[in-house]
């Protein structure tokens, strides 16, 4: 929704590379006897290495890093002791070897592409290329802790391909069906042991090697060591500090539900560590399980009063449980919090509000309000799940163009959308307790596996999260307020902005309608969602996938909603236009024409407003249904042109005429605007809401001031701070913003 899917300078990229599989599939089941010599790639891989360093150290801004979704299929579900081990020479060509398992070693160290690729060789010493795919990116993890010379390593169930460059290798999609193998393990054949096995180290040794590893920031590398430590059959006491030693590790790494675990917690005994408290309650703070959080933290000030930082954290925690209990969130104070933060991630809890998920009778699960709500009034501000975030002001943060594309659907993204793929996969991986609330979103016709865990390692299907993410991700700006403020100035949208994206889980459950009720706005990486109008209790809630104008070729606009999110749209407006004659649209056609020639003058005053009158009345007349039905979206614009035209010739009741014309094209129902109306202004429904709404408003109020109807211009100062709401998602920054609007009159 409101992503950069805009492949298309990308399509000759994209034909070349579903030639290449087609090739690559017409060769399923073949041993390749042209595989290059173990010294030959050694030498081109090593080569490919330096140039790849070179270019990494030099300017960046134009290179395109694509990454190709490959065909999907299912991770591996059994355990590493029911496979039977094959060797590189037997492997067949785009084949998936079930119940198989390669023991490799790195002989190369590993280059950084779209994937982490590097030089394996089996017991055999027959070499090939490892690609490994959706590992963390090399400011979070470097390449070198997840593989480099010497690293030993399982693939379970190996997928042999050729590859881009039309050489064979190995390629790794699930995190799961790669498992990293100690150096002393049994599986490892003697030659590639060590001299000195860590059985002959002990676990103290180990634990002291692991807290210098931290000490010097490699909690990769500490967690291993503590690993290590615990098989060496350390005493409880020992254990026990182990793992609160890992815990700190796990934290640092981003590992929150292993972290909880070894911190001892739920029971921490009567006389609980003073380390293990702070690390539970820093893992549930992160896991936003913020009750226990705070549970834990106040017997942390209690039992040990002393340590200055748990009341802080406590206050942070309580701050976090009261936004998530009852939406205590100050939205305005966002505002200024995100426009220091690059990226945005706001240290906020998710509040929702009086809506629940529920089955609907023909369109699978929504959202609904639980009773009655306000225009205006705020149904959920929800943290996003995952966030990727690309800045149009400081630079990408990862440099050059990404583009992630599925060649079997045809469908890619661009930006932080070819980033946010990872960044699921990884977080499903390392906090495998909150992955459900992700992975049962809608994610069409790809059937998952049942299994979720093996060898006592979460399963992660990056297929899956690829599914779910397509389906479900959300572009967005760094601050809708922003947005809101440069469409007011005329400014042009930034191609940049909507780069940026993530997913928001509840807000994945909002169905589309072209005429939505509700609205969804964001600051950082969170999505504030507001009624906007008066919503019965039991309404489902909907926004735009794909915003209309009212000028659509309904059959592209119908055949773009099949292709991303497998559904027709069924609301009034779109079938309005699908039963609209074409020779309606003809005459509309030429009616815009008109009005865009009589418009075109030199100035406001030129515009002869009785012919730009006369062409409304003709344009109304080729709608059979009211706006309050069917909005008659093409025809706002050029009616505020209008409003603003009276507005500055000091016409005040005409101004307000046009004003409510407009308002009434938006499909808003009012009284009160009306030359010979005696009634108080007021919405009686409101309509589809545009930026300009709130300048529609601002321009009533300042037309009633002026006409002395000073109970009617505060009722249209309210309206526009309800519109605004609706559209920033705070009103905070109300009277900033509408100061420099272009109200006239």
């Amino acid at each position: 929704m409101d992503v950069d899917t805009d492949i298309g300078e990308f399509f000759g990229m994209i034909e070349r590379q579903k030639q290449v599989l087609l090739d690559a599939k017409s060769r399923q089941g073949e041993c390749p006897r042209d595989r290059k010599s173990r010294n030959e790639m050694y030498l081109r891989f090593m080569m490919g290495y330096m140039a790849s360093g070179a270019k990494r150290q030099g300017p960046q801004g134009n290179m395109i890093r694509s990454s190709f979704i490959s065909a999907a299929y299912p991770p591996c579900t059994s355990s590493v002791s029911s496979l039977k081990s094959i060797m590189i020479k037997d492997l067949l060509l785009e084949t998936h070897h079930r119940g198989k398992l390669l023991l490799l070693r790195a002989i190369t160290p590993p280059d950084r592409l779209t994937g982490i690729i590097c030089l394996v060789e089996d017991e055999e010493e027959e070499v090939a290329t490892l690609q490994i795919y959706q590992q963390d990116e090399e400011p979070v993890r470097k390449a070198v802790q997840i593989v480099d010379v010497g690293t030993i390593l399982l693939v379970k169930e190996p997928y042999f391909k050729t590859m881009a460059n039309g050489e064979y290798g190995l390629r790794v999609d699930h995190l799961s069906d790669l498992v990293e193998v100690d150096e002393g393990a049994a599986i490892v054949p003697q030659t590639w042991r060590p001299r000195r096995s860590a059985k002959g180290i002990s676990a103290d040794s180990l634990k002291l090697e692991g807290n210098a590893a931290i000490g010097q920031g490699d909690c990769w590398l500490a967690i291993k060591k503590y690993t290590n430590a615990l098989k060496q059959q350390p005493t409880q006491q020992e254990a026990e500090i182990i793992k609160r030693n890992r815990s700190l590790a796990l934290l640092r790494t981003g590992q929150y539900d292993a972290a909880l675990s070894n911190s001892g917690f739920p029971n921490f005994g009567s006389l609980p560590p003073e380390k293990s408290l702070f690390r539970a309650s820093e893992a549930l703070y992160h896991l936003g399980r913020f009750a226990e959080c705070c549970q834990v933290l106040e017997q942390l000030c209690v039992k040990y009063p002393a340590n200055s930082e748990a009341p802080t954290s406590l206050a942070r925690a309580r701050r976090r449980l009261a936004e998530h209990s009852n939406g205590n969130i100050d939205i305005a104070s966002l505002q200024t919090r995100a426009k220091k933060l690059y990226p945005p991630r706001m240290d906020h809890a998710t509040y929702l509000g009086p809506v629940e998920i529920r089955d609907t009778d023909d369109h699978g699960r929504g959202l609904f309000v639980t009773r009655a709500v306000e225009a205006g009034e705020l149904l959920l501000c929800e943290k996003a799940f995952s966030y990727a975030y690309v800045s149009d002001q400081h630079g990408s943060g990862n440099a050059g163009t990404k583009i992630l594309v599925n060649p079997e659907t045809s469908r890619g993204f661009l930006g932080g959308q070819a980033d946010l793929l990872q960044m699921i996969v990884q977080k499903l991986f390392k906090c495998p307790s909150i992955a459900p609330s992700f992975t049962n979103l809608y994610h069409g016709s790809y059937v998952p596996i049942k299994a979720r865990e093996v060898d006592g390692e979460h399963i992660v299907d990056t297929f899956l999260a690829e599914r779910v993410m397509s389906f479900n991700v959300f572009g967005c700006p760094h601050s809708s307020l922003q947005t809101h403020r440069d469409t007011m100035a005329n400014k042009g949208s930034n191609k940049h902005k909507q780069h940026s994206c993530g997913i928001w889980t509840t807000a994945s459950y909002i169905n589309h309608s072209c005429l939505n009720n509700c609205h969804r706005t964001f600051i950082g990486d969170i999505m504030i969602v507001r009624a906007t109008k008066d919503l019965n209790a039991n309404t489902e809630l909907r926004f735009c996938y794909q915003p209309p104008t009212g000028k659509e070729d309904i059959r592209k606009h119908q055949e773009t909603l099949q292709k991303g999110w497998e559904f027709t749209c069924t609301c009034t407006l779109c079938k309005s236009l699908e039963e609209t004659p074409a020779s309606t649209f003809a005459t509309r056609r030429k009616l815009f024409g008109q009005l865009s020639r009589i418009c075109a003058g030199p100035t406001m005053n030129s515009i002869p407003t009785r012919k730009v009158e006369r062409l409304f009345k003709s344009l109304n007349e080729t709608y059979d249904r009211p706006a309050s039905e069917v909005p008659r979206l093409a025809l706002w614009d050029p009616q505020l042109m209008l409003a603003r035209i009276y507005l500055a010739k000091k016409e005040h009741v005409k101004a307000l005429e046009a004003l409510g014309k407009t308002l009434e094209a938006l499909g808003f129902v009012c009284v009160g605007l009306e030359a010979t109306s005696s009634t108080r202004f007021r919405v009686v429904e409101w309509g589809s809401l545009v930026d300009h709404v709130v300048e529609m408003f601002r321009s009533a109020h300042a037309a009633f001031r002026a006409l002395g109807a000073i109970e009617d211009a505060s009722m249209a100062d309210g309206y526009a701070r309800t519109a605004y709401r609706i559209l920033v998602g705070e009103d905070g920054s109300y009277e900033a913003t509408v100061a420099g609007y272009p109200v006239v009159g």
